[in-house]
């Protein structure tokens, strides 16, 4: 177990409060088959928890070719220590479903407390 697993867990109750609950969903069509030309059944992941829109860095909205008006970050905190948004994962926020562009942990051991994660 993490030595930061109290902060994740502290950070997480913040956004609960201060947040909106949240569910980053990423589908993918299965393993294809080269023989057959098909498609295994279909795969759909999820992350869930907690989220807050906050400030954007310029260099990362700039790096993505993006504008902060219609590309939020999100200053997320999944509800299972070590969740991670993937990216072209979709989510909701405000009425609007979004793509997830980019996603940058704060992970001081290598498990993410916290994502800022830019959607568009």
């Amino acid at each position: 177990m993490s030595i930061y697993a109290p902060d994740h867990a502290d950070a997480l109750a913040e956004l609960r409060a201060a947040g909106a609950a949240v569910t980053f969903t990423l589908s993918s069509p299965g393993t294809y088959d080269p023989e057959t030309g098909l498609y295994s059944s279909p795969v759909t992941s999820t992350v869930s928890g907690y989220a807050l829109r906050t400030k954007g860095d310029p260099l990362e909205y700039e790096r993505l070719t993006l504008t902060e008006t219609v590309a939020p970050t999100l200053l997320f905190a999944p509800s299972t220590f070590g969740g991670t948004p993937a990216l072209d994962a979709t989510v909701s926020w405000g009425g609007t479903t979004y793509t997830v562009k980019s996603a940058n942990p704060l992970d001081p051991d290598g498990t993410a407390i916290l994502w800022r994660v830019v959607v568009a």
